[in-house]
């Protein structure tokens, strides 16, 4: 089935902001694929090689980057695609979910995420208070939209996959607005307000009413002067969400265990649970494997990754598509993929044991101070001495000075972790 018969989608899902006819009369993609050809080869999904997932590069170089992380995040959302495809009553013959445009949009996730993660990501926040902020989903729609690229065009992709990626479907200062000035992290935006034309473009193909429900959002808590947060996204970004939420509630658990920061017996008391344990094969099965599984077997590793892919099977095949929207809408918008509330509850007990022994450990903690000021130092010296920054750079700022900030904080979001500590070694002698 090509895409142009594939009923679930329409024609501006397609559009390119910039319009070109194809390179060659002899490629056959379609312009999904095309949209993953682009982001594979660009420099910015390369540098995620060196850049931090949960644990650090000063850990070891066994454990996942964003880089492998952006790579299992797509193959479970490719999973969850076929998966759904396969067993949902909606998705029938010229009416099924592109797995090109999923895994592109998977791929393209985490490409906004400065060096060192949370903290560097926290940083640039604190730096940019003053200039527009940084968040690193609005940081992945920029980099997208306009810093990939000889033409300042960015990759030029279609609409389709670009509301892949808008995980918060809000301007940044909106969401800014709502939060106490002395918080250090972002507010959750997709879209920074130096982008907002982008956005602007994105949305054209909406209906009023789409556009209305699209951006719709809800104060949390009830103290009138609390953020909002964004409600809705497009059916392909919550799949997305899924599958980066099931890699980072297993992967980054295994890669744990491997390094007994979480030991075998915390994990089996998370996973036997009698109600899950009855209700789901995959999951009795995985139980199971825990109960023969030791740290001192020759096999252990191996072992242990059954039970993790027992896990992600659970998750992957009991995903359903739910209706969100009335049959007026665009599919991407009426539909929505959603874990069921028990197996929520199992991810995010393993999520929580993440955050409880890896995230706050004090090995992990360590570095995340040490990225924290690595970026302040960095951003502190690229504004005083513009002639530090790369030739191009310079003549960015050329073109308006109000764009000095903005451009020295796209050049250290872009930086890998061993490049920006080799930089703030050379400003300001060594930092090891």
């Amino acid at each position: 089935m090509t895409l142009s018969d594939n009923r679930f989608y329409q024609k501006w899902d397609q559009e390119r902001k910039v319009k070109r006819s194809s390179r060659s009369g002899l490629d056959i993609r379609s312009e999904f694929e095309r949209d993953y050809g682009r982001i594979i080869h660009s420099a910015a999904f390369r540098r995620l090689q060196s850049k931090k997932q949960v644990l650090g590069i000063d850990m070891g170089d066994f454990h996942r980057t964003r880089l492998t992380h952006s790579m299992e995040t797509a193959q479970i959302a490719r999973g969850i695609t076929l998966s759904l495809n396969h067993r949902s009553e909606a998705l029938t013959e010229g009416f099924r979910i592109n797995p090109s445009l999923v895994e592109a949009a998977a791929l393209a996730h985490d490409l906004g995420h400065p060096p060192f993660g949370h903290e560097g990501e926290s940083a640039l926040n604190k730096c940019m208070k003053k200039y527009g902020g940084f968040e690193g989903n609005a940081h992945t729609f920029r980099l997208l939209t306009r810093l990939e690229g000889k033409t300042g065009e960015g990759l030029n992709l279609t609409r389709g996959l670009l509301m892949g990626v808008v995980k918060y479907p809000i301007i940044y200062d909106d969401a800014q607005s709502q939060l106490n000035p002395d918080v250090v992290d972002p507010p959750k935006a997709s879209v920074f307000s130096c982008d907002q034309d982008y956005f602007e473009w994105l949305l054209q193909s909406l209906t009023a009413e789409e556009r209305s429900f699209y951006l719709a959002r809800k104060r949390i808590g009830e103290d009138p002067q609390s953020p909002k947060q964004t409600l809705h996204l497009s059916f392909e970004c919550s799949l997305i969400e899924l599958a980066d939420d099931i890699a980072y509630a297993t992967h980054d658990l295994e890669d744990a265990v491997n390094l007994r920061l979480v030991d075998v017996e915390e994990l089996r008391e998370v996973l036997d649970q009698e109600e899950v344990r009855n209700r789901y094969e995959e999951w009795s099965r995985a139980v199971q494997r825990m109960d023969r599984l030791h740290p001192r077997q020759q096999d252990f590793n191996a072992d242990l990754k059954k039970v993790f892919s027992d896990i992600i099977s659970a998750f992957v095949h009991h995903i359903r598509l739910t209706t969100v929207g009335p049959p007026s809408f665009c599919n991407r918008l009426r539909y929505r993929a959603n874990l069921p509330r028990d197996l929520r509850r199992m991810m995010d007990a393993l999520k929580q044991k993440v955050e409880e022994r890896v995230i706050q450990s004090p090995q992990v903690r360590t570095m995340g101070w040490k990225g924290e000021r690595v970026v302040r130092k960095l951003f502190e010296a690229y504004c005083q001495e513009e002639r530090l920054l790369p030739e191009n750079d310079r003549r960015k700022i050329q073109q308006g000075p109000d764009s000095r900030y903005r451009v020295v904080c796209d050049y250290i979001a872009g930086m890998t972790d061993p490049f920006a500590l080799k930089m703030v070694d050379r400003l300001y002698g060594s930092t090891r």
